[in-house]
C-alpha cells in the first residue's frame, strides 16, 4: 500500500487518488488509511469511443502468453 504525507495539500489530493494509501505524519507514524468510494469512479470517460473499442477487440495480432513467458525465461 502506498503512503502519504499528510500536510496541508491533503484536502485537494484526495478526490484524486484511485486506491486506498496510508495516511503518515511527517516522522512516518501511521495516522490511519483513506480509502475512496469507488462510485466517485463511476462517471469518468475513458476518452475513447465503443466503435474504438469494438475495433480493437476485432483486431489480430498479438502474442500468446505462452510465448511471452518463454522468451522472457530465455533471458534470465
Amino acid at each position: 500500500m502506498k503512503r502519504m504525507i499528510v500536510d496541508a495539500s491533503l484536502p485537494q489530493m484526495l478526490p484524486l487518488i484511485p486506491e486506498p494509501v496510508e495516511l503518515c505524519d511527517t516522522a512516518g507514524n501511521v495516522l490511519g488509511v483513506y480509502t475512496p468510494d469507488p462510485a466517485a469512479f463511476d462517471n469518468l470517460d475513458p476518452g475513447i469511443s465503443e466503435d474504438e473499442l469494438s475495433r480493437r477487440e476485432v483486431e489480430p495480432g498479438g502474442r500468446l502468453l505462452t510465448d511471452i513467458l518463454t522468451d522472457l525465461e530465455r533471458q534470465v
